[in-house]
């Protein structure tokens, strides 16, 4: 009876015609901004994840000096021409957006949880949380853009990959907030200065394909790199900034000796 009276209804037909309507063209925005700055194929590639490669890339993170090759695996066309890299199901080396993403839900999560445990949670802090450890990622990555663009880098690192290397910090984050409440302060500076040059050296190794390649006849390349050199060194050390500043959120008390 509901589906007789509204095909019989002119104002709801045209109600609705005017909504799937403006469905439409609101994706069709929607698909067109987010198509200017990364396309799908690109988020398809970098979601493209396996349990092998989460298990491997979180070791690799935590433990990077175990890591013995980093070059990226490339993805050649049926006449051996380079066309790309390989996604992280088929290499380890490759950066995802799989454990940045869940990363940073773990962070909210561990914050929230920590909270709770010391008696201070309040739910708006949830969104606080995450709102800045959003804008610590929008800055850094913004950063690395904006030097990208000063120092001539291209292809060799693109938008995706560069959000990419920014989430990883999440990881040895999430360790540090764990042990904050139940840890003393030794083994929380400790649990810090490893994590931090564990990821530094992370970002050194997993980045030098991109900034710093090889010897080239290309003079503009040569040119660039030993800023290139510069701006890397830079980047690794300001990780242990953005984890410093993470572990010691505000919401998050430190607990009385």
């Amino acid at each position: 009876m509901f589906a007789q009276g509204l095909q019989s209804n002119h104002a709801a037909q045209l109600g609705m015609q005017f909504a799937g309507s403006a469905m439409h063209a609101m994706q069709e925005n929607v698909q067109q901004n987010v198509g200017r700055v990364v396309s799908m194929s690109q988020l398809k590639h970098h979601f493209d994840v396996s349990n092998m490669y989460v298990l491997s890339k979180l070791r690799m993170v935590a433990f990077p000096w175990l890591q013995r090759s980093w070059h990226r695996q490339a993805e050649r066309d049926q006449t051996g021409q380079v066309v790309g890299y390989k996604t992280p199901r088929e290499d380890s080396n490759s950066p995802d957006l799989y454990i940045p993403v869940m990363g940073l839900v773990s962070y909210v999560i561990a914050v929230g949880l920590v909270m709770g445990r010391m008696g201070v949670f309040h739910p708006e802090d949830l969104g606080f949380t995450a709102s800045s450890a959003l804008g610590i990622v929008i800055f850094e990555v913004l950063l690395v853009k904006m030097f990208c663009y000063l120092l001539n880098v291209g292809a060799e690192l693109q938008f995706p990959d560069i959000v990419a290397y920014s989430g990883y910090k999440f990881v040895p984050t999430i360790v540090i907030v764990a042990l904050k409440p139940v840890a003393p302060w030794w083994l929380l500076g400790t649990a810090f200065f490893y994590f931090g040059f564990a990821l530094a050296f992370f970002m050194i190794r997993s980045m030098r394909h991109a900034l710093i390649p090889e010897a080239s006849a290309v003079m503009g390349v040569n040119v660039h790199r030993k800023r290139r050199i510069h701006f890397l060194f830079i980047i690794a050390m300001t990780q242990f900034l953005y984890i410093w500043v993470l572990a010691r959120h505000k919401t998050i008390p430190t607990p009385a000796p």
